[in-house]
């Protein structure tokens, strides 16, 4: 009989079940540069505005908070969890250790006296690190060992050796407007190798609101603006671990279509916070 993981990681590979064209991708991009150029009209110019899914989520359910400045950067154990979870889970993928838990002291140890030895921060976070007491510490990895193992779990990474990338690289694109758009997704697997369309999985914290479904199609979207000249994502798995949800999008002209309404629709809730705490430009 074939696990749950077997079957998720099997669609994790399967062909796409739809096209994306260029001229898709063409129509979506002016939908999208129309409809935050109309959402920014009456804004002046300003530096540019980043707009992730943390902003199309606080956009939505929290809109009452993006005015408020943001916290000064200060290491904790939640910031750590994600970049030091997907170390453990490309460790284990590779056949060094059985799990998270086994594979925790060995991976940090290892980023720390790499920085020692260099001085080449890949995580950034090895000298706070190097500077906690063993308890501290110890609640580090616990939170990292929290956030992998559902991932670690969630499907047969023996089977996706060669095409598998960990940590990926923020996808960014800049969108013209009166108030400059930055759009960017991270994912935190991405599972396919050209001329393949890849998959992406991403994590994400709590239970699935009900724009969901917009939010991965985001990942694609800007995954597709940012580089035409790679292959379209054909999918885009969420997970949910706290709450056990598995959700997946198949990427069509559809769904980038949501993606293009809900990016439109959080740059006109966030126009509308901006301009009520700076002068609006005057023609």
């Amino acid at each position: 009989m074939t696990s749950r993981a077997g079957l998720a990681t099997a669609g994790l590979l399967a062909p796409p079940l739809h096209e994306v064209d260029a001229d898709t991708l063409a129509r979506v991009r002016a939908a999208l540069e129309a409809g935050v150029a109309d959402a920014t009209a009456g804004l002046g110019h300003g530096d540019v505005v980043e707009l992730g899914l943390h902003q199309l989520r606080r956009a939505r359910y929290r809109p009452e908070l993006l005015a408020l400045p943001d916290e000064p950067f200060a290491w904790k154990p939640a910031f750590v969890r994600r970049s030091l979870g997907l170390e453990l889970v490309r460790a284990c993928a590779t056949g060094r250790f059985r799990g998270p838990a086994d594979a925790v002291g060995p991976v940090t140890d290892q980023a720390v006296e790499e920085w020692r030895r260099t001085g080449r921060r890949s995580f950034h976070w090895e000298p706070w690190l190097t500077g906690l007491g063993r308890g501290a510490r110890a609640v580090v990895h616990a939170e990292a060992v929290a956030w992998a193992t559902p991932l670690w779990a969630a499907f047969d990474w023996t089977g996706l050796a060669g095409v598998v990338e960990f940590a990926v690289p923020y996808d960014t694109w800049n969108c013209p407007a009166a108030r400059p758009l930055r759009l960017r997704g991270r994912s935190e697997v991405r599972v396919g190798s050209p001329p393949d369309r890849p998959s992406l999985v991403s994590v994400a914290s709590g239970c699935p609101g009900d724009g969901w479904r917009d939010e991965l199609a985001f990942l694609a979207l800007v995954s597709a603006l940012a580089d035409p000249g790679r292959p379209a994502v054909s999918r885009v798995i969420g997970l949910w671990p706290e709450s056990g949800y598995r959700l997946v999008v198949d990427v069509d002209g559809t769904t980038l279509a949501g993606a293009v309404d809900r990016v439109v629709d959080a740059v006109a809730v966030s126009a509308a916070v901006w301009s009520s705490v700076e002068p609006v430009a005057v023609a």
